[in-house]
């Protein structure tokens, strides 16, 4: 399974490579990968991959939230195409909890039978961010720098400290990922001047 995960990152490494003009790599303590793009056209865009460490892949069901230092958390929402089948209902939510001095996310299962009316209608917009993505079961490219992004995203990877993925597998197990910009600052600098 792992020389087949290794041989498709290899694979999307070289098909990015050949779309994008510059790329930086970030690695995380539990063996995650974070690609930041600047493709030909100009825009800038991420790749985010399951690597290493973990034999699963994302959950299809689950959502995957990104989240740059304390700024407002963005859940990286399916593509919806015409004619693809319906995926299995989400039974996990990201709750946040702010104590005294303290700010901490968790995972919060939910038991659900029925469509929540709440969910369908967007009740969650104080708390996330919503962007599209596109989704695969281990890598998902989400948009940093381009007219469909969140506006603030670009200015966040900029000038942030660290970036953190909170996703569940399809083994259903919690995962967060996290991403020092520090040490790679230049070269994410300079993505964004060219």
């Amino acid at each position: 399974m792992k020389l087949l995960k290794t041989i498709g990152l290899i694979m999307l490494a070289i098909a990015l490579s050949i779309q994008a003009s510059e790329s930086v790599i970030l690695s995380s303590k539990t063996g995650d990968t974070l690609m930041i793009h600047r493709l030909n056209n100009g825009e800038l865009w991420g790749s985010f991959m399951i690597t290493d460490q973990v034999s699963d892949s994302f959950s299809g069901s689950e959502l995957i939230v990104l989240q740059v230092d304390q700024h407002q958390p963005i859940k990286l929402d399916h593509q919806k195409l015409c004619g693809s089948p319906a995926r299995a209902e989400q039974k996990v939510d990201y709750t946040f909890q702010a104590e005294v001095a303290t700010e901490e996310w968790q995972f919060s299962r939910v038991a659900t039978t029925k469509p929540d009316i709440l969910k369908l209608t967007g009740w969650d917009k104080e708390t996330y961010q919503h962007m599209k993505s596109d989704r695969r079961p281990e890598v998902v490219d989400f948009p940093i720098q381009t007219p469909i992004a969140i506006a603030s995203l670009g200015q966040q990877v900029q000038k942030g400290n660290v970036i953190i993925f909170r996703y569940m597998t399809d083994a259903n197990e919690a995962r967060q990922a996290e991403f020092k910009l520090q040490a790679d600052r230049e070269a994410i600098n300079q993505l964004f001047k060219d």
